[in-house]
């Protein structure tokens, strides 16, 4: 068996490590591009009804927020926005916009409005398309983040196992270009129908992007390494979701949007190329001489020695691992991981956490384009807020340990949500402050938990028992884009309570995990069921006498 640890420490960080950095950071970007892009494809938009009496019916001179609108648009008291499909009835037939007068509204009739509408701004979504407007319809399109966020949770454990059989990089790559393909097949969609079948392919195909990509870079990383890199790959998602505020708020049109952010997805099947595969998947398979290719092409990046193996070193191998691709191996770890109780109820415990922290995260970032403001500079913030939260994560980590940076981070955002909550409306800006503090405390979590989920497994396991959390925690961002509905019957302030009360479970069930920071990582299950047993056991190992 070739110790990789031991191999990677003497052969150092160097260009292999950045230009590796860089691949499967620009691979992270394009995965928050794919999983968010129908906040605008499907956004509900801000319009109210046409009111020929009082503004004609040109386009070019018909303005959203005008003065008249109190006496002829019956308004929502909680969000003190005209009704998107009623008026009030006039008293006789409109003529051109010279009837506008109050005297001319009778203020206790509404009427629905005569399939005409103004909108605050120009834009093409699938909602003005296929018309889906008005509240009633407004579920059909929260339904879009649903089924969105359900072919993760269909796809999550598929590309997770796949992983396991058939390799990293050969099922990220399909991923990542098959759903490219999918989505701009999507931007011709004739009827919802079609295009919300078509999201849901996507997402499905799409979904193992994130943990393959983070999988596949933790894995050629040493303990006391793995924050500083991952870090770093972190600050890449941020600019994913910029990007996607930035080219729809100049696109303003579902389809060109669709094509311009996938066809250079198209681009990484040259990933085949560029990347290898991981080492430690090569060595559970026990392909050593792949192993070892790898290791020389780091060495001759590096510009460092390669040391010499043992000669019999492809003659070891992992205990109770076999030589073959067969699926039934990974088939057999899961029984055994099924039959471990400390393995198994870890499961559980980090499903329900991924839970929390995606209901609160991608119900943060959706809901980011219904505060008051402009909605491409909210979700751009709500994104950007992301790249300090790499810096933040990076000396939390540093300082703390991993359970408590977790719990104090879930703690912190609850707090901020319900001072989001007690802030006055007309003190825009300090509510949007409290906004972003939540977001990116929750951004910090989720990042520790993504870490903190990959060290407590082991090798034969983890893409697969990542890959289950995060299936697990698409629940949280199925319910996430409903969210919005919730303001409908309950108010504005149910949404951040929701957050909140979900921050302090969290916190209360990162106690019951064990703690991860600097251990080597687990290859087998007795060894990841030592975890919460022996924390020493990761400095305890760390003999880097032997490179072999």
């Amino acid at each position: 068996m070739v110790d990789i640890e031991n191999v990677l420490v003497s052969l150092g960080m160097g260009r292999y490590q950045y230009t590796r950095c860089m691949l499967l950071g620009i691979m992270l970007l394009y995965s928050n591009i794919s999983r968010f892009t129908y906040v605008f494809t499907a956004g509900d938009l801000k319009y109210r009804c046409e009111i020929p009496e009082c503004e004609g019916t040109d386009p070019i001179k018909q303005i959203y927020d005008q003065e008249w609108l109190r006496f002829t648009t019956p308004y929502k008291e909680d969000t003190q926005l005209p009704c998107k499909c009623q008026r009030y009835v006039a008293l006789s037939a409109p003529v051109n916009g010279t009837q506008c007068a109050a005297s001319a509204f009778n203020i206790n009739i509404t009427e629905a409005c005569f399939g005409r509408w103004v909108f605050e701004e120009p834009e093409n979504t699938i909602g003005t398309e296929f018309g889906i407007m008005c509240e009633e319809n407004k579920w059909k399109l929260s339904m879009v983040g649903t089924v969105n966020n359900f072919g993760q949770f269909i796809g999550i454990p598929i590309s997770g196992i796949g992983a396991d059989i058939f390799g990293r990089k050969f099922t990220l790559v399909f991923c990542a270009v098959t759903s490219a393909a999918l989505s701009i097949i999507q931007s011709f969609s004739i009827n919802y129908a079609c295009f919300l079948v078509l999201e849901l392919l996507s997402s499905i195909i799409s979904s193992g992007i994130f943990s393959i990509t983070f999988i596949l870079a933790i894995e050629f990383i040493l303990p006391d390494q793995r924050i500083l890199y991952f870090s770093i790959l972190e600050s890449f998602v941020p600019f994913g979701l910029t990007l996607v505020s930035l080219i729809a708020s100049l696109v303003k049109d579902w389809r060109v949007l669709l094509q311009i952010l996938n066809i250079p997805g198209l681009l990484f099947i040259s990933y085949f190329w560029l990347l290898e595969e991981s080492m430690r998947w090569l060595e559970m398979k026990g392909k050593h001489d792949q192993v070892l290719n790898v290791l020389k092409n780091i060495a001759t990046m590096n510009k460092k020695a390669m040391p010499e193996p043992p000669q019999n070193v492809q003659m070891k191998k992992l205990d109770g691992v076999d030589d073959t691709n067969d699926p039934k191996i990974s088939s057999n770890n899961f029984k055994d991981m099924i039959c471990s109780q400390a393995i198994f109820w870890r499961m559980i415990r980090c499903s329900l956490l991924w839970v929390i922290v995606t209901l609160i995260y991608y119900g943060l970032t959706i809901n980011s384009i219904d505060i008051d403001g402009n909605k491409y500079l909210n979700f751009s913030l709500t994104s950007f807020i992301e790249i300090p939260s790499c810096l933040l994560y990076c000396i939390i980590l540093d300082k703390m340990s991993r359970k408590m940076s977790l719990s104090c981070m879930f703690l912190l955002t609850g707090f901020t949500c319900v001072v989001f909550n007690i802030i006055p409306k007309e003190f825009h800006w300090i509510k949007l402050s409290f906004y972003l503090i939540s977001k990116l405390t929750i951004s910090v979590a989720f990042s520790i938990v993504y870490l903190m989920t990959a060290e407590i497994f082991p090798t034969q396991l983890r893409a697969t028992m990542v890959s289950i959390c995060s299936m697990f925690g698409r629940i949280g961002s199925m319910l996430a884009p409903q969210t919005t509905l919730l303001t409908q019957f309950f108010g504005g302030y149910i949404m951040m309570a929701v957050f909140s009360s979900a921050s302090v479970l969290g916190a209360a069930i990162i106690t019951t995990l064990p703690e991860s920071k600097n251990i080597q990582l687990p290859d087998t299950i007795e060894e990841a069921e030592q975890i919460g047993n022996q924390t020493e056991r990761g400095r305890e190992n760390r003999d880097y006498k032997q490179t072999f």
